[in-house]
């Protein structure tokens, strides 16, 4: 019984000693910024990125986006701009607030290797709190690249709608490629989705301070 008692402690210890670490790394590594080449050109246009406290975002204005994706996004009326989050399926299926998420969804969303969504949500306004990010042409390519690539796509190469899933009439969830885990999270997809348009973030960042850490950091430099 008292070696059972210890293999259980050791395994505690190792549980602790392992989530100490990751934390350090994440707080490291955000702090840390990658440099990427100075983007000069004639002119310059926004696109965003946003937190609901938690998870990032990122927002394209509308006039951006190719005209055949934005049609199969299936946007409202009026649509001026277009948020863009990748994150866990069930997570984002079963928690449209708070107070709905389950120890079993936050369990299966930090220890596992779960199945992915992107999740859409339209925007008739800009908001005060979003931080602008000025992208040259080729910068802005890239990243919409990277945000296209992020869908799941059909054999005739068309988005797909995960039914009767946003929690609004304005969103939308669609299947995603890629597995969600706690070291790929829906913060490290957009902080990726940075380092491709070349723009100054960190080196990793699971948690959305990070990155807007940076992103501020880079504002100031301008």
């Amino acid at each position: 019984m008292k070696h059972v008692f210890r293999v259980l402690v050791l395994l505690a210890g190792l549980i602790i000693l392992t989530i100490v670490a990751g934390l350090l790394a994440a707080f490291v590594l955000s702090v840390l910024s990658t440099h990427p080449a100075p983007s000069v050109c004639p002119e310059k246009k926004p696109v965003y990125v946003t937190t609901n406290g938690v998870h990032l975002s990122i927002i394209i204005p509308l006039n951006q986006l190719d005209t055949a994706f934005a049609e199969e996004l299936q946007l409202t009326p009026g649509t001026r701009f277009v948020s863009f989050g990748w994150g866990d399926r069930g997570f984002y299926l079963t928690t449209p607030t708070w107070a709905d998420l389950t120890f079993k969804t936050a369990f299966r969303a930090l220890f596992l290797r779960t199945p992915s969504a992107m999740h859409i949500d339209d925007y008739h306004f800009c908001g005060n709190s979003w931080h602008e990010v000025q992208l040259c042409p080729e910068q802005r390519k890239k990243l919409l690249a990277y945000i296209r690539t992020s869908f799941t796509t059909d054999s005739l190469g068309h988005i797909i709608e995960i039914p009767h899933a946003g929690y609004t009439p304005s969103d939308r969830f669609f299947e995603a490629n890629g597995h969600f885990t706690c070291f790929h999270t829906c913060n490290v997809w957009v902080n990726d989705a940075l380092k491709t348009a070349g723009v100054p973030t960190s080196i990793w960042s699971p948690f959305d301070k990070g990155v807007l850490f940076q992103l501020e950091r880079w504002e100031e430099r301008k």
